[in-house]
């Protein structure tokens, strides 16, 4: 397992500080002259470039063959990581260079600081970064997390920084417990089918915004992660979630503009990596399945009918069943877990299969 942590470089003297920020302008020239070529030729392949390209860059910026290749590395990746999402060429707006264990060192130091980071020269500049720890690096470090040898160094608004990639050996696969849904909602926040319930919250805060801004967002976020904190992951061994990264395409017209400011404070997506990350730590492994009718779909006689929800509401017309909808949801979800299927369709349930006719 990797995970980074970011420490930002506000007690660097002024001399390295602009020496470390004319590097990374090269690095950065370097990376986009790799990825504009690589755009031309159509190479999106994740081979390494061959020496007579790496070469070029290096003759091009007058810098030395192993920096050369290194951007050219960082520059396939970008481009194929484009090629295969929007399709369009990467412009580098960020100004972030991964220096791997033939640029850089990371030692402890003998001082007032607690790493020295040494860059060690082929292309970087030959100095040493004294760093201070931070909290998120001691207490990964006391739960048994290292250091690794690669680093990220960066320029973000005028602030240099560098993001340690920290690693760990990915925990065996729980198999004692319980395999538990859970229900994302705009409003209620995460409901567990194990009772559990975190970040309803969440939805009042949002409330109180009258304008979207980033500072609006970083306030969602930081509030967000607070509640995902509490959550007892114990006694789960596999967690079932929607499957939502499309929910919010094609909402603009659809709801009022007030509405969709809002709705745009619903950080399901950065919600998800956070599980994702804590699950893969945990040894629980991590579902995501198909979120149709699930709030509408009765588990005790098995039928689903679109008015069996009203609101936060779930009574069965059939069999008169009543829960919350989203507990209704989330033990759902965890239904699927157990029968290993994706959707409600895939149940082999002949009663639920004549009621979804319109699944589709």
């Amino acid at each position: 397992m990797r995970r980074s942590a970011r420490v930002y470089l506000n007690d660097l003297n002024k001399g390295k500080a602009e020496t470390l920020i004319n590097f990374l302008n090269q690095c950065h020239d370097i990376t986009q002259y790799f990825i504009d070529l690589f755009w031309q030729r159509k190479d999106f392949s994740s081979t390494l470039a061959d020496i007579e390209t790496v070469h070029c860059g290096r003759d091009k910026f007058g810098t030395t063959t192993r920096l050369a290749q290194a951007m050219a590395k960082q520059a396939k990746e970008i481009v194929k990581s484009a090629h295969e999402g929007d399709g369009h060429k990467p412009q580098l707006h960020n100004h972030t260079i991964t220096l791997y264990s033939h640029f850089v060192k990371v030692e402890p130091f003998n001082g007032s600081f607690d790493y020295a980071v040494s860059l060690i020269g082929s292309g970087a500049p030959r100095m040493i970064i004294p760093v201070h720890s931070t909290k998120v690096i001691n207490n990964r470090l006391a739960d048994r997390w290292q250091i690794g040898k690669t680093i990220r160094l960066g320029l973000r608004n005028g602030e240099l920084f560098i993001d340690f990639i920290l690693e760990k050996s990915r925990p065996v696969r729980k198999e004692v417990g319980a395999i538990v849904g859970m229900d994302s909602n705009y409003k209620n926040g995460l409901v567990f089918s194990d009772g559990q319930t975190t970040g309803d919250k969440v939805h009042q805060k949002i409330q109180t915004f009258t304008k979207r801004q980033k500072h609006t967002h970083a306030e969602v976020e930081s509030l967000n992660k607070y509640f995902l904190k509490r959550i007892d992951f114990s006694n789960i061994k596999v967690l079932c979630i929607e499957n939502l990264k499309s929910v919010k395409s094609g909402t603009r017209g659809k709801f009022p503009r007030k509405f969709n400011r809002r709705l745009s404070h619903w950080l399901y997506a950065s919600t998800v990596d956070w599980l994702r990350q804590k699950c893969e730590e945990e040894g629980i492994w991590l579902a995501e399945k198909n979120p149709a009718y699930t709030s509408q779909f009765c588990p005790i006689c098995g039928k689903w009918d679109r008015r069996n929800r009203v609101g936060d509401k779930f009574r069965c017309i059939h069999c008169g069943f009543s829960n919350h909808a989203d507990l209704n949801a989330a033990q759902n979800l965890a239904l699927l877990g157990e029968a290993g299927v994706y959707g409600l369709r895939s149940l082999s349930n002949p009663e639920l299969c004549s009621q979804n006719e319109g699944f589709g």
